[in-house]
């Protein structure tokens, strides 16, 4: 899946979550953004890979794409990390949280493309496909075009039904400060 259809699809589950419990502001949805993309990075060819095209390489040499970062051991090690931030400089536990959740969102997308992911890696690089390899995508194909336009008409349609004061920025004023 390419990285915009990750971001509409994870923000239009994102947004709805983040309005129920009264955590919508600039800060969440940039982290769940961020983690939306954050598990290609083992492809240098991908939207964060070109961006940190060094780390990109060695992770993509190292561990290949899809491979670790595309695992519940990915998730919870970079989270970990994550979460090193807020207990070293303060980053706000319910960022580490949000990034977290986009993260997990990348993978549910992804284990629905063709090849699906290896979920148990390093255990096992036995791959799951989530729609029993009867319901699935390929990285730019027609169903993954369908699937970015509906995504995206919705995540219209909640930032239409936001009323503003719900939104906060609450993390960016500290950081200002």
């Amino acid at each position: 899946m390419r990285y915009r259809t990750h971001l509409a699809a994870t923000l239009a589950i994102s947004l709805p979550v983040m309005v129920s419990s009264e955590s919508l502001s600039a800060g969440s949805l940039s982290f769940a953004a961020l983690g939306a993309v954050f598990p290609d990075i083992d492809e240098p060819n991908s939207y964060i890979g070109r961006r940190m095209i060094g780390i990109s390489n060695s992770m993509k040499v190292v561990f290949g794409h899809r491979g670790l970062t595309h695992s519940l051991t990915g998730l919870i090690a970079v989270t970990f990390f994550f979460y090193l931030g807020h207990t070293t400089f303060g980053l706000p536990l319910e960022l580490v949280h949000w990034f977290a959740f986009g993260y997990l969102a990348h993978l549910i997308e992804d284990s629905f493309s063709k090849k699906g992911i290896a979920w148990l890696q390093p255990l096992s690089k036995k791959r799951f496909q989530s729609g029993f390899n009867r319901i699935y995508y390929n990285t730019g194909g027609i169903i993954e075009n369908i699937l970015f336009v509906t995504a995206t008409l919705i995540l219209i349609q909640e930032v239409l039904q936001l009323n503003f004061s719900d939104f906060s920025f609450e993390y960016i004023n500290q950081f200002l400060h």
